[in-house]
This record gives structure tokens, sequence and C-alpha cells, in this order.
């Protein structure tokens, strides 16, 4: 073989190690999901309002593909192995869709973007201020929300802040955390909903 053989066969060879050490191996993706119990609805009842969950911000530090565990009180790292499967902007808002809209049999609920939210009864805003992941300790959800009707008035504003403990290593157990208090939230937003449908 001669010497530009030799070469080029050991630069496809240091190239195609340097592709697979660029691939991260063995990623792991994780999805949110409702945790309420399912509702009563009665077969073909109609829905007497409509509510849309969203538009949710997120702060930057977590508004990526991979999960963020905070590791100090002023340091966070990210697990590139530990991957959302959907943008944390889409997955909080279905999940909080689907736990309010099983709390509350007399309206459909449904995520701003599943539908464009504009002839919904209301409206529900929420700014995640803090979404927290301390491996093998807790997590903690905080957030600012509020009430919007048809017409784009504020009908309620309110601040939740949660925290629950996890004793088991890895980032499951902190997704199933985050999964509980985002349910508590949910029942927060339903008890709200259902006392101004009830006013109305």
């Amino acid at each position: 073989m001669s010497r530009r053989r030799i070469r080029r066969a050991s630069l496809l060879v240091s190239l195609l190690a340097l592709c697979a050490c660029a691939t991260p191996a063995n990623l792991r993706y994780h999805t949110l999901t409702a945790t309420s119990p399912p509702g009563t609805t009665a077969a073909g009842a109609v829905a007497e309002y409509r509510v849309a969950i969203g538009p949710v911000s997120v702060p930057e530090a977590i508004d990526r593909p991979q999960v963020v565990l905070r590791v100090a009180p002023t340091r966070y790292a990210i697990a590139d192995a530990e991957r959302w499967s959907a943008p944390l902007k889409r997955e909080i808002p279905r999940v909080i869709a689907e736990d309010v809209g099983r709390r509350l049999p007399a309206a459909r609920v449904a995520a701003n973007f599943q539908y464009g939210g504009q002839d919904a009864d209301y409206r529900v805003w929420i700014d995640v201020q803090r979404f927290e992941s301390v491996p093998g300790e807790s997590i903690t959800l905080e957030a600012a929300w509020s009430v919007h009707n048809r017409a784009g008035a504020r009908l309620h504003d309110a601040r939740s802040l949660f925290v629950e403990k996890v004793t088991a290593p890895g980032v499951a157990p902190l997704v199933a955390a985050h999964e509980t208090a985002l349910a508590a939230l949910a029942r927060e937003i339903a008890a709200t909903l259902s006392a101004l449908a009830a006013a109305k």
C-alpha cells in the first residue's frame, strides 16, 4: 500500500473516531405526563366553557433540550445525555391542560398551541420563574400566573411555589417530582377557573 493510501486511511479512521466522539451515546428522552386522576364526563356532554392554557414562559437557563441540574446555589450543570422530548414551553402547558381538564369536566381545556385560543372563555398565562432540579434532593417549581377572559381582561393573579423532595438518584425521579408539582399547580388553576365560571 502506498504512503498516500496509508495517509488517507489514517485520516478516514481519525474522522470516524471524531464523529463518534461528537455524537452523544445513550441519549435518554424524558416527557412530562399528567398525574391527576381522570375526571368523569357524561358521554355526549357539551363543554360549558373553553379554557386555553398558555402562553407559558420559562427561564432562559432551562430553555434548552437538555435537562439542566442545579449542582450548587450558584451553579448549574447541563446533563447532555438527558433530554426533554419536547421544549418545556410546550410540555408544561400540555401537561397542565391535561390535569386541569381532568378536574373540570364542564370545560374544554387545551394548551394554547393546540388551538389558537382566541375563542377561549378563559386563558391562563403562566410565567415559570423557577423550574429547578437538584439531583437526589428536591425540585422547585415557582410560577406567577393569571386568568384572562375572552376580551383579554385580567380576572385573577396568583403566585404558586411547590417543593417536592427526591430521595432516589438520577433524572427520572426529578421528572416525576416535577409532574407532582405541576399537578398541584393545575389543581390551583382548576379551582380558580371553577370559581370564576360559577360566579359568571
